[in-house]
């Protein structure tokens, strides 16, 4: 009886130390499964010289609505969507997709 005992102590404690040497390959293997931290677009320094008439084709009329929207500099208009831009300047949506890829080319 002793030697069965001795027998299931040995066969356990040989499991235990397997699984204690293979540990760190089960925790790595855990740790690369894991998302990536979510990551922030930093929105840029806001500069002066970058106003909303230094896009091709949006004179003083145009300036003046998208101004009236809350889009006053050229880093706004490159974050709003082309349908607020369209509606805010009462323009078609491509003319608004327009500016806004040249807003984001400019900052």
């Amino acid at each position: 009886m002793i030697k069965k005992l001795a027998k299931v102590i040995g066969i356990a404690g040989g499991a235990a130390a397997v699984l204690w040497a293979m540990r760190d390959r089960f925790v790595s293997v855990a740790i690369s499964r894991e998302p990536e931290a979510p990551t922030f677009r930093a929105t840029p320094t806001e500069q002066p010289d970058l106003s909303i008439d230094t896009v091709d084709g949006i004179g003083p009329v145009f300036a003046g609505r998208l101004q009236e929207a809350g889009l006053d500099n050229v880093y706004k208009l490159a974050a709003a969507s082309p349908d607020k831009v369209a509606e805010a300047a009462g323009v078609s949506g491509a003319r608004a997709r327009s500016w806004i890829e040249q807003a984001e080319a400019l900052h």
